[in-house]
């Protein structure tokens, strides 16, 4: 695979990377380094790339699984707290008005009250995009453990949601 043709493969997931790595590390510079480290083993094997949808799912499971390692270094396992979440905004999504961008604030700060595995489940599904099936590739995992965990998670949202701002009340 020539640069051009991987440079416009790779290119377009790197926002959505980064913020993944960003929200799992909780630090601008490791979530670079590991986004480095990915870039240069996806040049270093560019010759094996698939050049379809799978390279998405192969990315996210290769930061992730780099991810829990450094965090296992760190020995600290949290995602990045709502505050830093503008930071890190995706460019390719619509901008969001301020009370959707609220909601959304929102139940980042109850996401992170989840179990980790929960919260990579979630921001996986719900942030990125995944499929069940590709999320449960990526995390080892059945497919009905993930639905499992998502709608497990999604309730426990709800109701963190109602209680603190009357989110889902009449």
């Amino acid at each position: 695979m020539h640069q051009k043709a991987f440079l416009d493969l790779i290119e377009p997931l790197k926002p959505a990377l980064f913020g993944f790595a960003f929200r799992m590390l909780r630090n601008r510079e490791d979530a670079r380094d590991a986004m480095q480290e990915l870039l240069m083993k996806l040049w270093n094997n560019r010759k094996n790339l698939e050049t379809n949808e799978k390279i998405k799912t192969y990315c996210f499971t290769a930061l992730y699984h780099d991810c829990i390692d450094r965090l296992r270094l760190r020995n600290r396992m949290h995602f990045a707290g709502s505050a830093d979440l503008v930071e890190i905004a995706d460019n390719t999504r619509v901008d969001l008005d301020c009370e959707n961008s609220d909601l959304i604030r929102q139940i980042r700060v109850a996401m992170d009250e989840l179990p980790y595995k929960q919260k990579v489940i979630m921001e996986l599904r719900d942030f990125q995009g995944f499929e069940y099936e590709e999320i449960a590739r990526m995390m080892e995992m059945t497919v009905n453990a993930v639905r499992v965990t998502v709608a497990r998670s999604r309730a426990t949202i709800s109701e963190k949601m109602k209680e603190e701002i009357g989110y889902g009340t009449v």
